[in-house]
């Protein structure tokens, strides 16, 4: 792949992060001010993972089968759609079914992109390629945020939707200009076969433990911020920042470390593993300095896990067929952030919002010292 088309690949996963958190860090902070509940929060924030469960795995198939350049471009235009809608919607349904278009949209990008990337680098030094891919990725997460939370803080909540719609048309505008992949001919048997790898199994299992943990913090860390913390608006975007940066410094070192010889799945379920200590840490902290330690020491493993999670993608399943298998680990993702972030949202109702990482930390801790046993012993047999 040209230096060009790397740079567009980049591009597009930046804007894609960009206005992805751009407006879901604030989204319910923004739902509050329509009078949701926390359960209604919860619900609405879920469903941008539920329409992901539905359909991205068929979007990657038909990627597969048919053009990515294209449907990732009609992903895009759905996903600009998402934005206009929230502009002009207010009451509860309507919301949700604008959310659901964007998780539509968002799904298709993300899975989509990463899989025609996978496709067209090869498999020389892929860790360090799909850490590039990721480092504007994590600096999108952290300058999104900060320009959203400016823009609310400073003019409310249309015009920071309304710069998120704009600036998505330009992933649309991108997507004309990627490189294609040749089609393959649909065959359902040998789908089949590439998930009934144990590996794969487990990489899924491995997978729908990391997609809690994204649900409890979508439906809950800015409420816990703002209300629990007592952090402005500014406050919030200056959290993501930062960590955005953080995680951006350190994916090119995980690529490199990555590349090297070293055991399979060993760097995601230690990522896990300090990830869900520092989960549980979360709600301890009661000062701006404080919050931004425990969550830059939890990235440090959020930014382990998701690395090697799409590695490991691209080296279990072949490469003709990624869209659909990408689309399978992100669908099994994709569900356990809805289920977790509905979860929270209850959790939130109940107790308060410290709850959902209390218990999700405690929840993959274990998860993961149990998996740790079971590879060191699969380890030791071999």
């Amino acid at each position: 792949m040209s230096r060009s088309r790397s740079v567009v690949f980049f591009l597009s996963y930046f804007l894609y992060f960009f206005t992805f958190w751009m407006v879901l860090a604030y989204l319910p902070l923004v739902f509050k001010t329509y009078d949701f509940s926390d359960q209604q929060i919860g619900f609405a924030i879920g469903l941008n993972s539920l329409s992901s469960i539905l359909l991205v795995l068929p979007l990657g198939v038909f990627s597969d089968c048919f053009s990515p350049k294209r449907t990732l471009t009609l992903g895009a235009i759905c996903f600009s759609g998402y934005f206009l809608l929230l502009v002009i919607l207010k009451d509860f349904y309507s919301v949700c079914a604008a959310v659901l278009l964007g998780g539509v949209g968002a799904a298709a990008i993300r899975v989509i992109l990463m899989s025609l990337y996978l496709k067209l680098i090869g498999s020389t030094g892929r860790a360090k390629k799909v850490a590039f891919l990721h480092l504007g990725g994590y600096l999108g997460f952290g300058s999104g945020p900060l320009l959203g939370g400016y823009l609310y803080e400073s003019f409310g909540a249309a015009p920071m939707i309304k710069g998120a719609f704009v600036l998505s048309m330009m992933i649309v505008l991108l997507s004309l200009l990627l490189e294609d992949a040749p089609p393959v001919v649909f065959s359902f048997k040998d789908y089949k076969k590439d998930i009934k790898e144990p590996d794969v199994l487990f990489l899924i299992a491995v997978v729908f433990v990391l997609g809690t943990h994204f649900g409890a913090e979508q439906s809950s860390i800015s409420l816990l911020m703002k209300d629990t913390i007592g952090l402005h608006k500014k406050e919030i975007g200056i959290v993501f920042f930062v960590l955005g940066v953080w995680m951006a410094i350190l994916v090119p070192f995980a690529g490199i470390l990555m590349d090297k010889k070293h055991r399979v799945f060993l760097l995601l379920l230690v990522g896990l593993l300090i990830s869900s200590c520092f989960q549980f840490m979360t709600p301890f902290a009661s000062t701006l300095y404080g919050l931004l330690i425990i969550r830059m020491i939890h990235t440090l493993g959020d930014t382990l896990a998701i690395l090697e999670s799409d590695v490991l993608t691209a080296h279990f399943f072949p490469a003709a067929r990624l869209g659909g298998n990408s689309g399978l680990i992100f669908c099994i993702r994709t569900s356990a952030i809805f289920v977790f972030a509905a979860f929270s949202g209850w959790l939130n109702q109940v107790w308060s919002y410290k709850m959902p990482f209390f218990v999700n930390g405690i929840m993959v801790f274990g998860f993961s010292l149990i998996a740790l046993f079971y590879l060191g012993r699969a380890f030791r047999r071999s």
